[in-house]
């Protein structure tokens, strides 16, 4: 085949799959979408989520309070002891994480008061 022949070929190929690319079949694939009955779904799902975790762990997910008589004994702890990736509230500044509290001022504050609030929990 010539180079002229293929050149025809790979552009009579490039349109096809221009047109099969760019049809309705791919941006409806499973039909229109109900948005508002997805959001409900998924509300649903994950208040089920939420249900079964809170069973399961003895813990009420909303609320961030233990449950009585789970398997379970819940410790409130302070929100320096909890690596950052689990905290509320991360360090914008990677530098703010090694600073002493003192240091940090507002934050210090915040991660104090996180303290006395866990600190309900044992009460």
């Amino acid at each position: 085949m010539c180079f002229l022949m293929q050149l025809e070929v790979m552009a009579m190929h490039k349109r096809i799959l221009w047109a099969l690319g760019n049809g309705a079949a791919r941006r409806t694939l499973f039909g229109p979408v109900d948005r508002e009955q997805l959001q409900l779904e998924y509300r649903d799902a994950l208040r089920r989520d939420l249900e079964e975790a809170s069973r399961r762990w003895g813990f009420d997910f909303a609320t961030e309070t233990p449950l009585v008589g789970g398997d379970f004994q819940w410790e409130g702890v302070s929100g320096v002891k909890v690596p950052v990736l689990y905290r509320a509230e991360r360090p914008q500044n990677p530098e703010e994480i090694q600073r002493s509290p003192a240091e940090r001022g507002e934050n210090a504050r915040k991660e104090d008061r996180a303290e006395e609030e866990t600190d309900q929990y044992h009460r």
